[in-house]
């Protein structure tokens, strides 16, 4: 499981899968199918962008 997603155990779904899109390389898509946030093909990964969109859109960590 993602070590960000680990804290929202059971609000979070950690989701592998692959797609033609190239300009990213990974998503968080909230419950209506919007995404939240993403991580652009080649930049380095940002936790605390990450981690302030799991909270927003999911609640504080238990």
């Amino acid at each position: 499981m993602d070590t960000a997603a680990v804290a929202w155990t059971g609000r979070v779904n950690t989701v592998t899968a692959r797609t033609d899109r190239v300009d990213v390389d990974a998503l968080l898509i909230r419950p209506d199918g919007c995404v939240a946030w993403d991580l652009p093909t080649g930049q380095d990964l940002d936790a605390t962008a990450r981690v302030r969109a799991l909270g927003t859109w999911f609640g504080h960590p238990a």
